[in-house]
């Protein structure tokens, strides 16, 4: 599978739009994507998911942040995003690489790839 930035991000969109139903606060694709690069995951030259990563520096250092990912079913794309994401985040001399997600089987696939669990616990109030 092929990792590119993409060239027109609005492409890639309806990908990311399936984030929103896992997204930690309810935020919109939009919203997951704002000051993110959005990279496009290609197979044979057929896009078939995109993600986000985000840079932000903070007093314990700079962080690498997965705002949204999406893709089509039968790839290996968070074991793809998740490499990816992480040379990237080493590249730029990032301390963390954070994911934020409401969805199990996400968590658990990811827990895989040598993430470790954290909580944040969220109730609605309206």
């Amino acid at each position: 599978m092929t990792v590119r930035l993409a060239q027109d991000p609005s492409q890639a969109m309806h990908f990311l739009a399936r984030a929103e139903r896992w997204a930690v606060a309810g935020e919109s694709a939009t919203e997951l994507a704002a000051g993110e690069a959005v990279f496009e995951l290609l197979e044979g030259g057929r896009l078939v998911g995109a993600f986000t990563l985000g840079i932000h520096d903070t007093a314990a250092g700079r962080t690498v942040h997965c705002g949204a990912a999406g893709g089509l079913p039968g790839f290996d794309l968070v074991g793809t995003m998740a490499r990816f994401a992480e040379h990237e985040a080493r590249r730029i001399g990032a301390r963390r690489l954070i994911c934020e997600t409401s969805r199990r089987g996400l968590v658990r696939r990811l827990v895989r790839e040598d993430f470790r669990t954290s909580y944040t616990l969220t109730k609605d109030l309206a």
